[in-house]
């Protein structure tokens, strides 16, 4: 046998297109059952109405096709309606519990990645919160990949997740505030609770060791944002596009909890959603008549390509504008979906740096009322990344029909 026929022999086989390309989706806040309900293991009743677990994703579920799907899961996971609540220190507080069956439909349709990082995770205190570790590791046997931002000590809490997507290792971590602070609600060396956003020392705790772990791509969840603001505040600026971003290099920072949507934004090579809004919570109002800057959720897909470097790189990102997320969430189609993504691009108009190492991020409406950004050279890239770019032209300016209304729905 020749040398030029045995080093053929040995090449190591060169992946297929489709196996370099990873998608990312995610969706925001997400919990069933309104406030203090009881659970039920066979679905959610709300303003009289009872639905089924399947019946609350069939409106949603074609578009929970990731490699990873992610949401934030905004309740005490727990079959338990004896369980004390802890009212927070607040007069009219808000406790949110959901049966696991609920969350275990969830993992069937295809959510795989949860964050339990939020102001409702202690909201039936330590025994609520160990409920909930219960049931969501048990959900690893049904296709659940890893959940992050709780745990039994402060170690576990920050410790970041690592899940294989097609060949490539992924690092995730989450993060959240903890209602007014409370120190008992905080994930101690040996104490179980939450690792806590507004406390600094967690904050680059948590980056630290994200970026200390050896991975192709990072992701960090935060739950945090003044509610009901479509702007993004002074803090996220200088946290997610200054530390996480910019300093740290995570290259995706997924954020939530002002259940209104709020801008994109690229900083360096990184991607930040400054806000989602709502996904599916039965706790939370319906956004209907918020107005075009607010009445919608925002789901989203992020594709990645492997690079010869081993590196997974954002290449495309899709937004898709959904309602009733109060309920039965659903896509916003046609011109009600073109109109949310034109509000959307507004807010992205008005992030960005001036030295230029960010800048919004402003989505070309597709006819079926999602939103497409495509990186540059991205038409060219392998399998359905150059698909969906190949004829992607950059976002038109708002139509003037839209423009005055967008700006006073957008304007706090």
């Amino acid at each position: 046998m020749s040398s030029a026929v045995a080093a053929e022999a040995v090449e190591p086989p060169r992946p297929e297109p489709a196996s370099r390309v990873v998608t990312i989706t995610i969706a925001g806040d997400t919990g069933f059952s309104p406030n203090n309900a009881p659970v039920n293991p066979k679905g959610v009743r709300r303003h009289g109405r009872f639905q089924t677990w399947a019946q609350t994703t069939q409106g949603i579920a074609k578009h929970i096709d990731g490699d990873l799907n992610f949401l934030n899961v905004e309740t005490v996971v727990t079959d338990r309606n004896g369980l004390t609540r802890d009212t927070k220190g607040q007069r009219g507080p808000f406790n949110f519990r959901t049966h696991p069956n609920g969350i275990r439909h969830l993992v069937e349709r295809g959510f795989n990645l949860f964050s339990l990082a939020n102001n409702h995770s202690m909201d039936y205190g330590v025994a609520g919160l160990r409920e909930t570790l219960r049931h969501t590791e048990e959900l690893k046997g049904v296709g659940l990949k890893a959940y992050s931002g709780i745990g039994t000590n402060r170690e576990e809490a920050s410790r970041p997740q690592v899940v294989s997507v097609k060949g490539s290792n992924i690092a995730y971590s989450a993060i959240g505030i903890v209602t007014n602070n409370l120190g008992r609600h905080r994930a101690g060396d040996n104490k179980p609770g939450q690792i806590a956003y507004r406390f600094d020392s967690d904050f680059d705790l948590v980056t630290r060791r994200l970026v200390e772990t050896e991975s192709a791509y990072r992701i960090l969840s935060v739950h945090y944002g003044l509610e009901g603001r479509v702007r993004t505040d002074a803090r996220q600026i200088k946290d997610w596009r200054g530390k996480a971003a910019l300093d740290r290099g995570i290259d995706l920072v997924v954020g939530h909890h002002a259940h209104v949507p709020r801008g994109v934004e690229i900083a360096g090579k990184s991607v930040i959603f400054y806000g989602l809004g709502n996904f599916l919570h039965h706790g939370t109002a319906n956004m209907s008549g918020k107005g075009i800057c607010k009445d919608y959720g925002l789901f989203a897909k992020v594709h990645l390509l492997r690079g010869k470097n081993g590196r997974l790189a954002t290449r495309a990102i899709e937004a898709v504008p959904l309602a009733q997320m109060h309920r039965r969430p659903v896509a916003m189609t046609g011109a009600k979906g073109r109109a949310r993504i034109h509000a959307l691009n507004y807010l992205g108009a008005r992030l960005g740096a001036r030295d230029g190492t960010a800048k919004g991020v402003r989505f070309t409406p597709q006819d079926n009322g999602t939103g497409l950004y495509c990186f540059a050279g991205a038409a060219k890239d392998p399998g359905k990344i150059g698909k969906l770019c190949r004829n992607w032209r950059p976002a038109p300016a708002i139509p003037g029909s839209l423009r005055g209304r967008i700006a006073k729905a957008c304007s706090r």
